[in-house]
């Protein structure tokens, strides 16, 4: 059975945002001469964020599908960045659509 459309777009909302956490991470710290911590951490939790992004996108059941979600938030709010907040956000009501709830119990995500 194939990934619902919701999930698709909780998936590359995800992805763009992890993205975007990811560079704006990255940008910090070398402008920082590696003295941001939080950008680091931005980052790794952006990368991981686009990981679980394009696990989804491709309609891989992942467990992480709403961890990717919050963890994108997180990522956001350690890099100050409200695009990959909002984005993250959007992602995770995508998550809470019943026909992606009945999808991921199916494939045996809880």
């Amino acid at each position: 059975m194939e990934a619902p459309q919701a999930y698709k777009n909780a998936g590359i909302a995800n992805l763009i945002s992890g993205a975007i956490s990811l560079l704006v991470g990255l940008i910090g710290v070398i402008s920082t001469l590696c003295m941001g911590v939080n950008f680091l951490l931005g980052a790794a939790l952006g990368g991981f964020a686009a990981y679980v992004g394009w696990q989804m996108y491709q309609g891989q059941v992942s467990p992480q599908a709403k961890v990717g979600s919050i963890i994108g938030i997180v990522a956001g709010i350690a890099n100050c960045n409200i695009f990959s907040i909002g984005l993250s956000i959007f992602a995770l009501m995508q998550m809470q659509d019943d026909q992606v709830a009945g999808w991921l119990e199916q494939n045996g995500v809880a």
